[in-house]
């Protein structure tokens, strides 16, 4: 499976009709008023693979602190069936991913194929940032 995408939204939406809507795609940093602070990430995830392959895939999406704790998790899976005369079959997701964030800092989101793997198939770095509840401007 070859992840095409992967990356925080500010909002995503699977569509009835197949794909996704996205605003703020990729998201660059997140910004919260206080800490800790429990918080919910929209994500896109488009991957695509060989026909006759991964026909039943399961992965995790981790989120981890600055300082590498796991603070969020979620596992899915899907069937996958070929697509009839193609070479290659692809699909899109938009997921809601729960965090826990304690501090500001750099958090990374992967994309794993077990809960415990050290190594992410794909990452992201996402920036949290505390506002300043008297001006609304980040602090660090």
């Amino acid at each position: 499976m070859h992840v095409v995408a992967f990356a925080a939204a500010r909002k995503a939406v699977l569509e009835e009709a197949g794909g996704v809507t996205a605003e703020g795609f990729p998201m660059t940093s997140c910004y919260v008023e206080s800490l800790p602070a429990q918080i919910t990430v929209p994500l896109v995830l488009a991957v695509h693979t060989a026909g006759g392959t991964d026909y039943e895939p399961r992965r995790f999406i981790v989120a981890k602190s600055p300082e590498g704790e796991r603070v969020g998790l979620l596992e899915f899976a899907w069937q996958w069936p070929d697509n009839p005369g193609s070479p290659v079959k692809f699909r899109v997701f938009a997921h809601q991913l729960p965090i826990t964030v304690y501090t500001a800092g750099l958090y990374t989101i992967g994309l794993y194929d077990h809960p415990d793997a050290v190594d992410a198939e794909f990452s992201f770095p996402m920036p949290v940032l505390r506002l300043n509840p008297l001006t609304g401007v980040p602090t660090n």
